[in-house]
């Protein structure tokens, strides 16, 4: 509930933003990520109605929505949390797109089924990987599902490559995260696991503008995540753990956030 209101705005592209305009609220930024994501699949590859992509950490189903509406193509999703696949899967319904979607509830700590061996024309993500234990293995899993000439589009909250552990922990230890990668580790993890890396377009520049447009979302929606259950409590620590993370970007930047671009070459 908390993040669908913050970092959704609302919306299912439930993830950080791009400013593109300086009039964006959180809610417009996340969506402006999603079409920059789905440009840079579509030029890596020319995404074709046929093609079948997987949309590692599904979610409510943001991606996975617009990925059908822009190119026409059949998407699967795993995710850990049924709620959020059963809110994927309605709104597929009223967009009209059911028949294009499958969801199915998944750990990416617990690799990927195993049918999936080379299933798969493209991978999309949004700020999953920061959730995985072993980020090796998942690279691994995502050669193994990718068909050759396969294509990796993904975006995932990170420390900076000279930030340090202490700097990270609060982020960490709130957000179910072992460790945070690195940009320049992600890049060498994909080239371990096969994956030949095509780019980083680093917007870390944004993520500071993103806290605080989480920080005023949470104040102006507290009463409706109170009567969805939270407690005052929680949202205070939130706001307080949002506001920090405003304030330790602005001075020392320490989280890196952007969208990768990897291959699978044929």
């Amino acid at each position: 509930m908390v993040l669908r209101h913050d970092a959704g705005g609302g919306g299912h592209d439930i993830h950080f933003g791009i400013y593109r305009d300086e009039n964006y609220g959180v809610k417009e930024a996340a969506a402006a990520t999603t079409e920059f994501m789905l440009l840079n699949m579509d030029w890596a590859k020319k995404v074709r109605p046929t093609d079948r992509v997987l949309d590692l950490g599904s979610g409510h189903g943001g991606g996975t929505h617009a990925i059908v509406q822009r190119f026409g193509c059949h998407v699967s999703g795993i995710n850990l949390g049924p709620q959020q696949n059963e809110m994927n899967l309605e709104r597929c319904k009223e967009l009209g797109i059911a028949d294009k979607v499958d969801v199915r509830v998944g750990n990416i700590n617990d690799g990927l089924p195993k049918e999936w061996e080379s299933s798969f024309d493209y991978v999309f993500s949004c700020e999953v990987l920061c959730h995985a234990a072993v980020k090796e293995d998942v690279f691994k899993e995502i050669y193994r599902v990718l068909k050759p000439g396969g294509v990796l589009v993904f975006t995932d909250i990170m420390g900076s490559d000279d930030a340090s552990e202490k700097a990270l922990r609060p982020f960490t230890d709130r957000n179910a995260t072992t460790y945070m990668g690195r940009p320049s580790k992600y890049i060498q993890a994909m080239k371990g696991a096969g994956l030949t890396h095509l780019c980083f377009w680093d917007q870390s520049e944004h993520l500071e503008t993103f806290f605080r447009g989480m920080y005023k979302q949470t104040v102006d929606n507290k009463e409706a995540m109170l009567n969805a259950g939270l407690t005052e409590k929680y949202l205070q620590s939130w706001e307080k753990s949002l506001s920090e993370r405003a304030e330790i970007q602005n001075k020392e930047s320490v989280f890196a956030w952007g969208v990768f671009v990897a291959k699978k070459m044929a």
